[in-house]
């Protein structure tokens, strides 16, 4: 048997090549097909595949995926309960799509909310207070004041402020 790189033994990194023939084809992508719900517990399992560089890969390594193998199922049907995600049969198997609420929910979310992570920092901080590490005062004052600059921005980019019920 003979080695598979022998074909492209006569190039060079840098040399140049020139095409011999090509031809155009019209084709439409597909989206991926819907998750089933062991695949998106796969996925959520193993999160560090969807981080956007090293740094947040080796921090969702570090917190093993979203969630824990207790919570991601109720997770799940916390988003079925609220109408975000419903259930379609396909076959065996039933598909989770998300709803017309559902997406226009998300829509409406800052890309730092929707972060896998976000997700991994928050679980990262809960581990760091579980184990004596961290206070729990002061996460929920940082988390606190994340959600009032979230509120702020949301409020101005609508142009419209806030208001606080009197006696508050």
């Amino acid at each position: 048997m003979s080695d598979p790189t022998d074909k492209f033994a006569g190039y060079q990194t840098g040399a140049v090549m020139y095409a011999v023939s090509a031809k155009v084809e019209a084709k439409r992508t597909t989206p991926p097909s819907p998750y089933t719900e062991d695949e998106l517990m796969d996925d959520m399992m193993a999160a560090h595949k969807f981080g956007r560089n090293d740094r947040e890969r080796e921090m969702l390594k570090r917190v093993q995926g979203i969630g824990t193998s207790r919570t991601r199922d109720k997770i799940v049907a916390n988003h079925l309960e609220r109408d975000l995600l419903r259930r379609v049969k396909k076959g065996k198997k039933h598909q989770l799509h998300i709803t017309e609420f559902g997406s226009y929910l998300l829509s409406q979310l800052p890309e730092s909310l929707k972060s896998v992570s976000m997700t991994a920092l928050w679980e990262l901080a809960l581990a760091d207070i579980a184990e004596g590490r961290a206070n729990p005062e002061l996460l929920k004052q940082k988390i606190s004041e994340m959600v009032k600059r979230l509120l702020s921005e949301a409020f101005s980019s609508r142009g419209v402020l806030p208001t606080v019920p009197s006696g508050k």
